[in-house]
């Protein structure tokens, strides 16, 4: 359902937006292979509509002026022409990146992301990393991990393995409270949802396949990188009513990546991991919804490392980091005393009606149909958020539980 109709209608936007991306996206291509397509459709209407009366002709014994062969092959050479047609235009449709905010900032890449506040005081500058004091308790074992699945992977074991389901219901609860619908969704995607979700182009490299079989007809699938793809995928090809919406969810499940490209980088503990956990906010709502419920999604993991006593900063996410698919991105970075910097712990994404139009899913008020408009933002990644708690609350001896999953934990200090 993303088609060029819309880029038409949107072209003056979507022309400044990939202006301000400084993008290579080929969009005068695009709209020249949308033209010949129109032009071969036409013609080739009105071939079937010549076929149609020569056939009636032939068929009442009358005399033609058009050969049927000849006709019915210059039909079978133009179906196949616009067939590649429409691959061509599918493919750079659904590689058209989203139409950015105005206030998103122009960089060439993270580097360049601006920083809008920073909250929490600074209490532990530096210290011991989240693996050393892991290892001290064992409470975490890569290499046996590694002999049987490979780097990047672990077993969590003993207070770890606490901690973990201590954060997983702590965030679970909290979201529930603030109106939230819990939600465990599916584990594998069908590629086709998938596309819909992402561009399959830039991610498919991060995904673990499980490849289908042509025998029985199973499609290929693929491990869910996050629960906001199958969330959000949940309503495809529906058209909802107005006043459910908006629809907000709290999901939960593990996110499966290869996280190619990122070989050398953060391979020690559990910071950059091939599986971890993950509490994910995510919401359907109006386009006049979108805004607002931006800024709360981003409240709300903001309250989440308030609670936890976590020092974090907020930054705003630039044109050469934001990727294809938001309209505006924040991220929360919390501060890793062991790096002595603020690390990537949550992103949360305004992705207006990019998802929704691949997706087709719509909304109906006054009998008037539009395509919702889906954000998406991480609470808690778990694995992340247990180093950052290692980090800044061991004293030496012992972790200090901080004080708003003491009841979930059951104590005050780990071990």
């Amino acid at each position: 359902m993303f088609t060029t109709k819309y880029v038409i209608q949107n072209l003056e936007r979507i022309k400044k937006s990939l202006e301000k991306r400084k993008s290579d996206y080929p969009l005068d291509e695009l709209l020249k292979l949308d033209k010949e397509y129109k032009e071969k459709k036409k013609k080739l209407e009105e071939l079937q509509h010549q076929k149609n009366l020569v056939t009636i002709k032939i068929a009442k014994g009358e005399k033609v002026d058009k050969n049927l062969k000849e006709v019915s092959e210059e039909i079978e050479k133009l179906e196949k022409e616009t067939k590649d047609y429409e691959k061509k235009i599918k493919e750079l449709l659904f590689a058209l990146p989203n139409i950015i905010a105005e206030d998103v900032p122009y960089g060439k890449d993270d580097s360049e992301n601006v920083e809008i506040r920073r909250v929490g005081e600074i209490k532990k500058e530096k210290g011991e990393s989240h693996e050393e004091i892991a290892k001290k308790f064992d409470w975490i074992d890569t290499l046996r991990a590694a002999k049987i699945s490979g780097s990047r992977f672990y077993y969590l074991k003993n207070d770890l393995v606490i901690l973990e389901n201590a954060l997983i219901r702590f965030g679970l609860d909290f979201l529930k409270e603030r109106g939230y619908t819990l939600i465990q969704p599916p584990y594998m995607m069908k590629r086709g949802a998938y596309e819909g979700v992402t561009s399959l182009a830039d991610f498919d490299e991060m995904l673990y396949k499980a490849s289908g079989k042509e025998e029985t007809g199973e499609e290929e699938r693929y491990l869910i990188a996050t629960a906001e793809h199958p969330i959000a995928a949940m309503y495809m090809d529906e058209v909802l009513d107005s006043k459910v919406l908006p629809l907000k969810y709290a999901g939960i499940s593990p996110c499966f990546r290869r996280e190619a490209g990122a070989h050398g980088k953060d391979t020690k503990g559990i910071f950059r991991v091939h599986q971890f956990e993950k509490v994910e906010q995510f919401v359907f709502c109006k386009p006049n919804q979108s805004e607002e419920l931006h800024e709360e999604i981003l409240k709300n993991a903001e309250d989440v490392y308030k609670k936890l006593e976590i020092p974090y900063r907020v930054v705003k996410i630039c044109t050469g980091d934001i990727g294809i698919v938001a309209y505006k991105k924040y991220d929360i970075e919390a501060y890793f005393p062991a790096q002595q910097k603020y690390r990537e712990v949550c992103s949360i994404s305004n992705c207006t009606d990019w998802q929704s139009l691949r997706l087709n899913i719509r909304y109906e008020e006054k009998g008037k149909r539009e395509y919702v408009h889906t954000l998406n933002g991480t609470l808690i990644a778990i694995q992340r958020a247990i180093a950052v708690i290692l980090e800044t609350y061991f004293d030496g001896n012992k972790v200090k539980v901080p004080d708003v999953l003491v009841n979930y934990v059951g104590k005050n200090y780990l071990p």
